[in-house]
């Protein structure tokens, strides 16, 4: 009897012990996940955003809808520098975007095509070669490391990526896992951006490229592209395409080789590269060489931002050749022909409602007024100073929505109004003499003038202009 309870009892402390073990490595686990989390989220909220560049590059790509892209550029900032998405859509209907990041080595493009991978089936994906050339994987280039990394997910390849660029477990390589790490004393510097940009809009109207109508301050020169030398490209680099190569073929995606046009490239790295492409089969084109050639047009005083990138007028001229050769040499559908508006047919609305309108040349407030009425995705807001002799300025306000006037403001004490305009908060306010204009926080009234016409575009969601007239 003492035997079969001393049995018992025995077999209930182990079921008691394993059940412990359990609860530990239970709360162990939960333990590890709160950190991860702790340091996720405190990450997102430190970690340098670099708008207009990487991070709105990235998350405008994740921000797509799944297997919507016909053709993925990636690359250096040479590649979206060069290939403008809307151009290749606006001339030939091609559904392109632009997943970069700036001075991005080759383990970096290979991670970027693994994960463009995991959410599109493109036809066709270019690859910007700038880095192929001369350049390593371990050369450990912070500043390229933390453009090409910062933004994408963390997930098993880009643990494995880390380590390529790192190569040890340190602390370095976990700077690249959980940013706070690095960026914990921007805590003195960071704005509202930094804790809302998050839960925002992160749709990238350009699909990825790079806007600017910046001219070089010296003309470039590509004259140099037929001098003798020697093409180095590592054996990492030459894996990495390797690697590429197979996933592509895995996934049934032609990939495409490219060179953008810059300074220092010559003739005999074409070769190099062109050697590496024959080998495996892979059409390559250098736009340095078609230059040099004279079959591509290019001004070397007025299309480049500076010696190794395009600005907006040499990329259009770029694309519409990159776009033309994808037409003839692959299989891609005119997405123009879409029955359904697509979100390149809002990108290029978006381009169009962008920059400069015709009524921004108006000479007098009434004129810009009636050219603006007849826009129902604008809401315009009219401030009226009025001077009165020996007395403060008369101010009236008027908003006007839907080609119709909304809200009648005639300040004669303090007060606010308020008013939804798109996605945005209105505000008009007096507070003594000082009269506010505020959409989304931001003052946008200039006083001064007896007119102040400001235009907030739906489709932009945004101040479109800001305009003051005198009569």
């Amino acid at each position: 009897m003492r035997h079969n309870s001393f049995i018992s009892n025995f077999k209930r402390g182990v079921r008691l012990l394993k059940k412990a073990n359990y609860s530990r490595a239970a709360a162990a686990a939960l333990f590890v996940l709160f950190i991860g989390l702790v340091l996720s989220v405190t990450g997102k909220i430190v970690r340098a955003k670099f708008i207009g560049d990487s991070t709105t590059i990235v998350d405008g790509f994740y921000a797509e809808k799944k297997n919507d892209i016909d053709v993925i550029v990636i690359g250096s900032s040479n590649s979206f520098c060069t290939v403008n998405p809307l151009v290749l859509y606006e001339e030939y209907g091609i559904a392109a975007y632009d997943f970069g990041s700036s001075s991005q080595p080759m383990n970096i493009s290979e991670l970027y095509l693994r994960e463009a991978l995991k959410r599109q089936k493109p036809k066709v994906v270019a690859l910007e070669i700038n880095m192929m050339a001369g350049d390593s994987i371990n050369s450990k280039n912070e500043a390229a490391l933390r453009w090409g990394y910062t933004d994408i997910p963390l997930s098993v390849d880009k643990l494995q990526c880390i380590y390529q660029s790192v190569g040890t477990l340190n602390a370095e390589y976990f700077s690249y896992v959980f940013p706070i790490f690095r960026y914990h004393n921007r805590w003195k510097e960071l704005s509202k951006i930094d804790y809302t940009y998050f839960y925002q809009d992160k749709t990238n109207y350009t699909k990825g490229y790079l806007e600017t109508q910046s001219v070089a301050q010296q003309a470039v020169s590509l004259s140099d592209y037929d001098y003798e030398g020697e093409a180095w490209i590592g054996e990492a680099n030459i894996a990495c395409l390797d690697r590429m190569v197979k996933l592509c073929d895995k996934n049934q995606v032609e990939l495409l080789l490219f060179k953008s046009p810059k300074e220092n490239w010559h003739r005999y790295e074409t070769e190099a590269v062109r050697a590496l492409a024959d080998e495996r089969g892979l059409q390559f084109v250098d736009y340095n060489e078609l230059y040099y050639n004279r079959e591509l047009e290019l001004d070397t005083t007025a299309d480049f931002r500076d010696g190794d990138h395009l600005n907006d007028f040499g990329a259009k001229k770029v694309t519409s050749h990159l776009g033309a050769y994808l037409k003839v040499n692959y299989e891609l559908p005119d997405r123009r022909e879409d029955t359904k508006p697509n979100s390149w047919d809002t990108a290029c609305d978006y381009k169009r409602r962008s920059g400069w309108q015709d009524y921004m040349a108006a000479t007098k407030a009434e004129e810009c007024f009636h050219q603006l009425l007849g826009d129902e995705n604008l809401v315009i807001i009219v401030t009226r100073a009025d001077a009165e002799k020996g007395r403060k300025s008369k101010v009236q306000q008027w908003v006007y929505e839907n080609g119709k006037m909304a809200l009648n403001v005639e300040w004669k004490e303090n007060g606010i109004r308020h008013m939804k305009i798109g996605k945005s908060e209105l505000v008009l306010s007096r507070l003594g003499g000082v009269y506010q204009v505020l959409i989304d926080d931001e003052n946008y009234y200039q006083a001064g003038s007896r007119w102040n016409i400001i235009v907030y575009d739906k489709i932009i969601e945004g101040v479109a202009a800001n305009l003051v007239f005198d009569e």
